[in-house]
């Protein structure tokens, strides 16, 4: 039986990422431990953690859900990861990374296609539930079983049965090779959570979460805000051995509004929050405040299209719709050209299949009015697409409404929340364009996956089309990034050509916080979400 191991697997995806390694954001050189492990290095400004006290971060947007593998917005990431672990975790350069990791370690087999994870001893769920074997093969049949209908599941089809060999030993027995499966589990497909919540809870587990996590939930309030209190039983601890995490409490609070979440922060009733783009320069003047950024954190606006729904059934009328956005444009009007211009399709600056030599719209109306003859509607058209309530989408999509008009293409505009407006255009089909954002997701898979295969939960069209299957299967299942990378620059020039998505503006994130706040140059993941278990309070 050929094997794998889990280091060799691991010194391979380091050598190509070290060239291509996503932005540092100013943290400080991983290091390796005893067993030549890599693990991050301490934040420059830490110095001895306090313990105690709470932390109040706020996001945009509410959850559609504290069950991860049932959220169906990436901004629920903001929420439930502070509560839950992943079977495999990775650094930020998206490293699989052991030491925190549910799994203590792994093995790849070539023959058969299988994965062997050992787990890491002595962890239980919030409820005291222990995590094992038993708990593993719980949730990833969970994923599998149409009937959850989870959000991860077609990106885990590959998984042919689990088997819990022993108490802490599981083996995933798979189709054929799965060259995205570590840093897929260390997304909302490998969270772990209680199979006795899951039980008790039933359809109501979204909202009474229990992972293994650094917090657990205290209160949740829909539509105001998530409180979590620290889990005093946590295995985790940090580079020097402490116990983690560091603070007693931490409170995600949902301000929708910009100018309160701005208010908010001055007026020290928050703590933690993403800047809105039109208060960056003030915050960057404002030496109570220190500010990380990452450049290609999120894509900030996209304009998706249901190719199976009417007008945008036909490709040259999405291919029109695509060269009328003026990017630059909209970058200037709405976001302080803070922003950048998209220059390649879904995977955004700093990501590993980001590729802006692959052929994409770009603004021309002469392009535009072409592919509108092309299409048969030569004088434009009428429709009505959905946004949802961001305080910077409703404006570009507004922007989006005038562009297109100028091109004689008349859109009307209808704004939910965003479980409503995601459900709206990916589940029950109801309007052929949505304008949105996206998540960074630096495991290329999450999105080819969930997007462009046929059963994916974000493919609105959900039409059978083996040729771009075959791709996305292809490009998940290799081991040598480089050939990754080739496949996924192809799977890229199909779907910009064919215009399935068009993302005009790649967003930058500006994370601040008071100095009182350390360890904040650790708070940004690989995705650029937040991930606050690291944060301390000075005294």
């Amino acid at each position: 039986m050929k094997h794998m191991k889990r280091t060799l697997w691991t010194r391979s995806l380091v050598l190509l990422l070290a060239a291509i390694s996503l932005f540092d954001c100013g943290r400080s050189a991983d290091k390796p431990d005893a067993d030549g492990v890599v693990v991050e290095a301490p934040s420059a400004d830490s110095g001895p953690p306090s313990y105690g006290g709470h932390i109040r971060a706020a996001y945009t947007s509410e959850p559609t859900s504290l069950d991860p593998v049932l959220g169906r917005s990436g901004g629920d990431t903001y929420y439930w990861r502070q509560m839950f672990d992943n079977l495999v975790d990775v650094d930020r350069d998206l490293n699989p990374r052991p030491s925190t990791s549910l799994a203590s370690s792994w093995d790849i087999s070539m023959d058969p296609h299988s994965i062997t994870f050992h787990l890491r001893e002595g962890v239980k769920f919030h409820d005291g539930t222990p995590f094992n074997a038993e708990a593993v093969k719980f949730n990833i049949e969970r994923i599998l079983d149409p009937a959850t209908l989870a959000t991860p599941r077609p990106s885990f089809a590959v998984i042919d049965s689990v088997d819990a060999l022993d108490e802490l030993t599981v083996r995933f027995n798979l189709k054929g090779p799965w060259g995205a499966g570590l840093n897929m589990l260390a997304d909302r497909g490998g969270v772990m959570s209680s199979p006795t919540a899951i039980k008790k809870y039933g359809k109501e587990y979204g909202w009474n979460p229990v992972g293994t996590g650094p917090f657990k939930l205290k209160k949740f309030i829909a539509g105001a805000s998530v409180n979590m209190e620290r889990n005093d039983d946590y295995w985790g601890k940090d580079e020097e051995g402490n116990p983690l995490p560091y603070l007693d409490e931490l409170t995600v609070n949902v301000i929708k509004d910009e100018t309160v979440l701005s208010s908010a922060l001055r007026a020290g009733e928050i703590e933690v929050a993403y800047l809105p783009y039109k208060d960056v320069t003030a915050f960057e003047r404002d030496d109570r405040f220190q500010i990380e950024v990452m450049e290609g954190g999120r894509i900030s606006v996209v304009l998706c299209f249901n190719i199976d729904m009417p007008p945008f059934d036909n490709v040259d009328l999405r291919r029109a719709a695509g060269y009328a956005i003026n990017a630059a444009a909209m970058n200037k009007a709405v976001f302080f050209d803070r922003a950048v211009v998209a220059d390649s399709g879904m995977w955004p600056t700093g990501s590993l299949a980001h590729n802006p030599d692959v052929p994409r719209p770009y603004y021309d109306l002469d392009e535009a009015r072409k592919y509108l003859r092309a299409g048969g509607k030569p004088d434009g058209f009428e429709f009505t697409a959905v946004t949802w309530n961001n305080p910077a989408l409703v404006p570009s999509t507004e922007v989006v409404r005038a562009m297109l008009k100028k091109i004689g293409i008349n859109m009307e505009i209808e704004v939910l929340n965003v479980g409503s407006a995601t459900d709206a255009f990916f589940h029950t089909t109801q309007y052929p364009l949505y304008v949105t954002q996206w998540s960074r997701y630096p495991e290329p898979d999450w999105l080819a996956s969930l997007s462009y295969k046929s059963d994916g939960y974000y493919n609105a069209a959900n039409l059978k089309r083996p040729d771009v299957d075959l791709l996305v299967e292809k490009g998940a299942s290799l081991y040598d990034p480089a050939d990754r990378i080739k496949v996924y620059a192809e799977l890229d020039a199909l779907i910009l050509d064919e215009a399935w998505f068009v993302p005009i503006l790649y967003g930058t994130v500006y994370a601040t916080a008071p100095h009182k706040v350390r360890n904040l140059d650790r708070l940004l993941a690989s995705d650029a979400k937040m991930d606050l278990t690291r944060l301390w309070l000075t005294k």
